[in-house]
């Protein structure tokens, strides 16, 4: 029977695991061992304090390959150069998933409309030569390859998305590149100008694989639906994904550009879309049936609130009005299939049928 034949395992194969003790984590286990016994022994004066874990996010990253210094320093740079806007930066959690995503994809192409200061450019760029490493093919551009299309107005931002893909196209990701990033905020913690990009389009390679450009819009909108319905001679191949972090009044126009046809994302791509969750509000849109224009009329009749919170409420439960009606909208979409994440501000995957 299975017990005599097997030594109370499952098959020959669990068996041999059994009686070798050749499981990889036995292995690793054995050799970390090792290791200690080599460097002086596995007293309690030479173990390594086991890492303490304050929240459920810390402890996550922890235990997830570690972020290179150089995203590091775009954050620092963001809370100098703009820091009303510093917490729009992807960060670490969802860079890293933007970067595993786009490692993933076929050809390692993306667009990202709101390049912003570069944070979730750098992630995509890194995936995209990734996804290039993998295939062995590299120079990508717009006619096909790994290749990042981000689209930005804001010319301050562009100046500093500028400067950190240019660290990044000479200088990797790593620690040299982190050192050069922390430059931008001059050596003794001042503040460096920053000038504007030149010209409204810049192109950066990166370790020969993948080709990221920026591109200075004035309607990112407009851009799109150019390139979607009336440019037949574009020579931009299609993506594999679009990263929208824009005008959140125009989600659905962004949807529907990307999966009326297949001249911006690939069938089959991803489009993710940022604010998904909005603070939090969607929630309370959700329960009390508010639409964008209710959300507002319910902010002026609160006789609580000063005229500065009011209107800083105001806006947030418009806009959250305004995210809860497309993720309605888009859930009910037949040509696409959504995954709403609960990561940071909510991320929403959008899979084109």
């Amino acid at each position: 029977n299975c017990r005599t034949t097997f030594h109370g395992t499952c098959s020959e194969a669990c068996k041999q695991r059994v009686l070798n003790g050749n499981t990889i984590m036995s292995e690793t286990i054995t050799n970390t061992n090792d290791d200690k016994v080599a460097q002086g022994g596995d007293d309690e004066d030479n173990e390594e304090e086991e890492q303490k874990y304050e929240t459920i996010d810390e402890y996550s990253m922890g235990h997830s390959s570690p972020i290179p210094p150089f995203f590091n320093e775009i954050q620092e740079n963001t809370i100098s150069f703009l820091p009303s806007g510093s917490h729009m930066t992807s960060g670490p959690t969802q860079g890293k998933l933007l970067t595993t995503l786009t490692s993933m994809t076929r050809e390692g192409r993306v667009l990202e409309i709101g390049s912003f200061t570069g944070y979730a450019t750098a992630c995509f760029l890194q995936g995209s030569a990734n996804a290039g490493e993998a295939l062995d093919v590299g120079n990508g551009g717009r006619d096909g390859g790994p290749f990042v299309l981000s689209l930005e107005r804001d010319s301050r931002a562009l100046g500093i998305a500028s400067g950190h893909l240019r660290v990044m196209e000479e200088f990797g990701v790593g620690m040299d590149a982190a050192m050069e990033a922390k430059k931008m905020r001059g050596n003794n913690g001042g503040i460096m100008p920053i000038n504007e990009m030149i010209g409204d389009r810049q192109t950066f390679n990166y370790k020969n694989i993948s080709t990221c450009e920026l591109l200075r819009v004035s309607d990112a909108l407009a851009t799109i639906e150019e390139m979607a319905y009336y440019n037949s001679n574009t020579t931009t191949a299609p993506f594999d994904i679009v990263f929208v972090d824009a005008d959140k009044t125009r989600l659905l126009d962004y949807v529907e550009a990307c999966v009326k046809n297949d001249r911006i994302l690939k069938k089959g791509g991803l489009i993710i879309v940022d604010n998904t969750l909005w603070k939090g509000i969607v929630l309370e849109a959700s329960h009390n049936g508010f639409t964008a224009t209710a959300a507002t009329t319910a902010v002026e009749e609160d006789q609580s609130m000063d005229a500065k919170d009011a209107k800083r409420s105001r806006r947030a439960r418009k806009l959250a009005g305004i995210m809860h009606d497309f993720n309605q909208a888009i859930v009910k979409d037949t040509r696409v299939e959504v995954l709403l994440l609960p990561l940071r501000d909510g991320l929403s995957a959008i899979r084109k049928r």
